[in-house]
């Protein structure tokens, strides 16, 4: 059998129903694939293959069996969510928790952090502490107001404003990876010399 993942955002669970299908049927091992949502409710493609034949999944809870390669995966059906959550209760607890994004924003050719930006960054505190990171990706940006040298050096000073912030409350320094682009990499393409204040950001990732 098969699995091919069609959009990176796809979270596909296959599971081995051994014991349950065995006692009801009397025949070999089925796999059963679920395909399930992201946190925020979006969901890509699956496409499930065996010699015999293809299914493709593209809606949340919807499954397929395969119990050979000599034999095509069977028609999609959609499960019932608190079916599936029960079922596969261990391996959904034993998922990884998916990472968590946030953007703060600077005041025009400064490292000062907006005020909205400093709330933003007390909540994120509060979120590694919850989760115990030891991954937290810090990467500073700016937009394309001045020159490359000068934007590689603000994006630089930006990243590390916010590291410092997380140190200064107890983030270990090497459980963050500071990264800078300059203008490189806008959030809002804009041509050069144009200010844009979403471009004037650190993003952070909390792993």
């Amino acid at each position: 059998m098969i699995i091919k993942k069609n959009i990176h955002i796809v979270r596909a669970l296959q599971i081995a129903m051994l014991f349950a299908l065995l006692l009801n049927t009397g025949c070999a091992p089925v796999t059963r694939v679920v395909l399930l949502p992201d946190p925020d409710g979006k969901v890509g493609i699956v496409d499930v293959s065996s010699d015999k034949g293809i299914q493709t999944l593209d809606n949340p809870w919807q499954t397929t069996e395969v119990s050979s390669k000599g034999k095509a995966p069977s028609v999609p059906r959609l499960m019932d969510e608190k079916a599936v959550r029960a079922m596969f209760k261990e391996a959904l607890a034993a998922e990884p928790i998916p990472p968590v994004f946030s953007i703060v924003y600077f005041e025009t050719d400064s490292s000062d952090l907006t005020t909205e930006s400093l709330k933003i960054l007390s909540r994120v505190l509060e979120e590694i502490g919850v989760r115990k990171s030891t991954n937290i990706i810090v990467s500073g940006h700016t937009d394309a107001v001045g020159s490359v040298e000068k934007n590689q050096e603000l994006s630089l000073k930006r990243a590390k404003a916010v590291a410092d912030f997380f140190v200064s409350k107890g983030v270990h320094p090497e459980n963050i990876d500071v990264t800078y682009h300059g203008k490189g990499s806008p959030l809002i393409p804009t041509p050069d010399g144009v200010p844009e204040p979403r471009n004037r950001r650190v993003e952070i990732t909390v792993q």
